[in-house]
């Protein structure tokens, strides 16, 4: 039977599949501790964009990856078996114990490395295009276990909906706090390594004087339903280490908060990519445009969530 994230799947007039893999936002993340496999645990609030790259199936006599768009060169130096769209395929392929014989097409519109889930959003979509593609009938839930092999993000992009994440990113709550709201996503263009900035978290704390990790929200549902009680209560733990690797996170803060009268304003994921939230889609364009206007370097992109 098919599962509901069969529905972003959309056929082309060629024949051919697509499915888009918007970015994904971390409204706020906390780090709540670790585990002993080194894994940090987290609570966080995802929201999805409705824009994001593109992926295009057909069926192949073998397997291949091509990848165009504005962000192409950002992958130029990954190997084809290294891209999380390669592995989410093969991997799927060996579940259902069949070739591999597809061919995919990557549109990268999504800096990469940029806090976005460019990455887990991609090998999220694939997973879902080739399970309609070869008519796998494959669950959600059977999904979300190949998902959590590729990535501690990629089980939440499987469904791009708003959700509540904790654990390492295995325990999923859907919400639907009821606002939605423009958005402005700007990336100086750098890339963060994950790695560095989870380093840099345990360094920033010890050096502080800090508790090693953050406390744990009892009634995140609540505070998940206001974008004020959003602002006030919760944060990006990982965006002062960050900083120290990335300045330009605080020049694209600084742009924003003197150019735009925002509702919420701050580092997505491990960055470097900064967010900030508007009333409507209408005034996220207009901001947008200011951006481009006076730091044509930077990508910017507006769009709105819904939640």
């Amino acid at each position: 039977m098919a599962t509901d994230v069969q529905q972003r799947v959309n056929q082309a007039p060629d024949g051919s599949l697509y499915v888009i893999a918007p970015a994904k936002l971390n409204l706020f993340l906390h780090i709540t501790g670790r585990r002993d496999d080194g894994y940090h645990v987290l609570e966080s609030l995802f929201a999805f964009t409705k824009r994001g790259d593109l992926l295009r199936f057909r069926d192949a006599s073998t397997f291949s990856l091509s990848v165009s768009g504005p962000c192409a060169d950002m992958l130029s130096g990954c190997a084809t078996a290294d891209n999380l769209v390669a592995k989410a395929a093969h991997a799927l392929a060996k579940l259902a114990g069949r070739p591999c014989d597809v061919q995919i097409e990557l549109e990268k519109q999504l800096p990469t490395a940029a806090g976005l889930g460019g990455g887990s959003a991609d090998a999220a979509a694939t997973l879902v295009g080739l399970n309609q593609l070869w008519n796998l009938q494959l669950t959600e839930h059977q999904l979300g276990e190949i998902a959590l092999s590729l990535g501690a993000d990629v089980p939440a992009c499987l469904a791009s909906r708003p959700q509540i994440v904790r654990g390492i990113g295995e325990n999923l709550t859907f919400v639907s706090p009821g606002w939605s709201a423009g958005v402005v996503i700007v990336n100086p263009r750098k890339s963060l390594a994950t790695s560095q900035v989870f380093s840099g978290f345990k360094t920033f704390r010890e050096e502080r004087g800090l508790p090693p990790f953050d406390v744990a929200i009892s009634d995140l549902e609540r505070v998940c339903s206001e974008i004020e009680l959003l602002n006030v209560l919760t944060s990006n733990s990982l965006q002062d280490p960050a900083l120290k690797l990335c300045p330009d996170i605080m020049e694209i803060e600084r742009f924003l908060r003197l150019n735009s009268q925002y509702e919420l304003l701050r580092m997505s994921g491990s960055g470097a990519s900064v967010f900030a939230l508007y009333h409507d889609k209408a005034a996220a364009d207009a901001v947008a445009r200011r951006v481009r206007e006076f730091h044509p370097n930077w990508w910017v992109m507006a769009d709105e969530i819904g939640l």
